[in-house]
């Protein structure tokens, strides 16, 4: 008789005929798990199809914001040599003008007498007093601002030592004006000592606002600014004080104000970007030229342009993602996810019949006026030198051609905004594929549950079979005794 033993005394064997038994019978747990992975890449489809048609919602919104107002676009352009830069609004009136730039604007800066650094004399007149003077700083808004400065002169000090003094004492008037609120960070003044000469100095004060009307001006009760020639207004020479720039009596004649020429009109301003001398158009003055320079305001052609860009780029890339997502491809035997979903089908239909139907009443009836033209997939392009020609020749009707109340814009937006949002479709879909997937996982725990038990069970039932075997093995050993002893 064969020993039992043999056949049973492996436990290799019990867990292969374990796994195989649970392998067979984790079958429908495996076809949820896959269910749930088509669930899960059916949702991943969906958030591109969201992405995509959320890119041209946008761009549709940006087509039709009339405070955009993308197809009134105006371009102002320099010619060669200019001596500035501009912009427009899109209220800017069309034309040609001649703008030549005569003097930049500059801040106001003084410069003290040069003294002999050593020297002893500004402690002769002051020394052993405290002096005090009032800056008055001008403002982007409101008052200037009056920088009340106090110097205690001592006895001993040097020139140098002197002017060290009034540039720090300036310097912490500024800092706490800033700190306290009434004068706006960087729109003071900076004081510091130079030095020209091996052994000379010099106070050096600094504004930073532009234009006569933001000089600098001085309240000097103790003579001090008026002993170092710092209060001026004559521009300094030699060894003498004043200002760097002649401050001049006003506009027309400081060295401070921008000045320059608008079709033969002199015009002054107090700063180098000038947005009131032109209705609609902002100047930057950048330098003095030597004569007049053409500057043209008309449509911007590549503004414009580019915003058709990117309404084509955008309904694109929505077209081919449906294309490839609806696509049966019989010879690979591969089905797109929307294959045979009608509605989605039937949106690529739509899309492309929205913009091959004329739009409009005016000088352009359809996108293949403007250089667009719709490709076999229904995709779009544009031929661009087309296109700029048909907006330099009417913005205004490309314009239309898109925002009119039947225009593409609302056409297709009338599509889009079904898809999108909380309610829309795309995300309805998106909730009932995230409902099948948390169901999906309470039925694959429930699975892995049984299985769990299943294999305890075998286990047992192996273990049980395994003792039977123990006895049975006994006994032959038994009887073999008998026969053989």
């Amino acid at each position: 008789m064969a020993n039992l033993s043999t056949i049973y005394n492996s436990s290799s064997l019990y867990e292969q005929l374990i796994s195989q038994v649970i392998a067979v019978e984790s079958q429908p747990k495996l076809k949820l798990r896959a269910e749930q992975t088509e669930h899960s890449v059916y949702k991943g489809v969906l958030s591109d199809f969201s992405s995509k048609a959320s890119a041209l919602d946008a761009v549709l919104d940006r087509l039709a914001d009339p405070l955009r107002a993308p197809f009134a676009g105006r371009r102002a352009t320099p010619g060669s040599g200019a001596g500035f830069t501009a912009s427009a609004s899109d209220d800017a009136a069309f034309g040609q003008h001649d703008v030549r730039v005569t003097q930049l604007a500059r801040a106001d800066a003084r410069i003290s007498k040069r003294v002999d650094a050593a020297g002893t004399a500004l402690a002769t007149q002051f020394g052993g007093t405290t002096t005090s003077f009032t800056v008055h700083v001008a403002q982007p808004e409101g008052d200037p601002v009056a920088l009340e400065v106090a110097y205690a002169v001592a006895a001993d000090a040097t020139d140098d030592e002197v002017l060290a003094g009034i540039a720090s004492a300036v310097n912490a008037a500024v800092t706490e004006a800033e700190g306290d609120g009434r004068l706006a960070e960087g729109t003071g003044l900076g004081a510091s000592v130079v030095h020209e000469t091996a052994g000379t100095s010099r106070l050096s004060l600094r504004g930073h606002a532009t234009g006569y009307a933001n000089r600098l001006t001085f309240s000097d009760p103790d003579g001090l600014l008026a002993a170092l020639e710092v209060d001026r207004t004559t521009a300094a020479s030699g060894t003498g004080g004043g200002a760097v720039h002649a401050v001049g009596t006003g506009a027309e004649d400081s060295a401070l104000s921008a000045s320059f020429t608008l079709d033969g009109l002199t015009m002054y301003r107090d700063s180098n970007t000038v947005d009131d001398a032109l209705d609609g158009v902002t100047l930057t003055l950048t330098a003095p030229t030597d004569a007049a320079v053409s500057l043209d305001v008309g449509t911007d052609v590549a503004g414009i342009r580019k915003e058709v860009e990117a309404f084509v780029k955008a309904y694109n890339g929505l077209a081919t993602f449906l294309n490839t997502k609806t696509k049966v491809d019989a010879d690979a035997g591969t089905r797109g996810t929307f294959a045979s979903d009608a509605s989605v089908r039937g949106l690529r239909t739509g899309l492309r019949s929205d913009l091959t139907r004329a739009a409009g009443d005016g000088t352009f009836r359809g996108l293949a006026d403007l250089g667009i033209t719709t490709e076999r997939d229904g995709t779009l392009t544009i031929d661009t030198a087309a296109l700029e020609a048909a907006i330099a020749a009417s913005p205004d009707a490309v314009g239309r051609l898109f925002t009119d109340d039947d225009g593409y814009v609302a056409r297709l937006a009338g599509r889009i905004d079904g898809l999108l949002g909380s309610s829309g479709t795309i995300e309805q879909r998106k909730e009932t594929a995230d409902a099948r997937i948390k169901r999906l996982d309470t039925q694959i725990e429930r699975w892995e549950a049984r299985l769990s038990f299943r294999e305890e069970s075998l286990r047992a039932q192996f273990a049980q079979f395994e003792q039977i075997s123990t006895v049975a093995q006994s006994q032959q050993s038994s009887l073999m005794s008998l026969f053989y002893f």
